[in-house]
């Protein structure tokens, strides 16, 4: 995991991030992973992130943030077929809950 401090409202947090997206997310960003400038902007698009949405209260940051990063580095092939299944799921009936029969003695 990396680390990175980041803003929320006036708050100061720190943010964990799985190295791998972490260096997906710095080579996206045109610069090297595992190095002082990697992680500078690494950490300066996870703030950006955090003031575009502008939710000083938001709870489970880390998580937001990991979703936010995968959706910036996956190909756009990907992208949409997420979409899609999003739809599919969403527009699908709930399963009914499977019961468990009791044997009768």
């Amino acid at each position: 995991m990396e680390r990175y401090h980041v803003l929320l409202g006036k708050r100061r947090t720190t943010v964990s991030v799985d190295k791998i997206v972490s260096e997906y997310l710095a080579l996206h960003l045109g610069t090297t992973p595992g190095t002082p400038d990697g992680h500078a902007k690494v950490r300066a698009w996870l703030q950006a992130r955090l003031d575009r949405n502008n939710d000083p209260r938001r709870s489970r940051v880390s998580q937001w943030l990991l979703g936010e990063a995968l959706d910036a580095i996956v190909s756009p092939a990907l992208h949409t077929a997420y979409g899609r299944w999003l739809d599919t799921i969403i527009s699908a009936p709930y399963p009914k809950p499977r019961l468990r029969r009791l044997k009768s003695t």
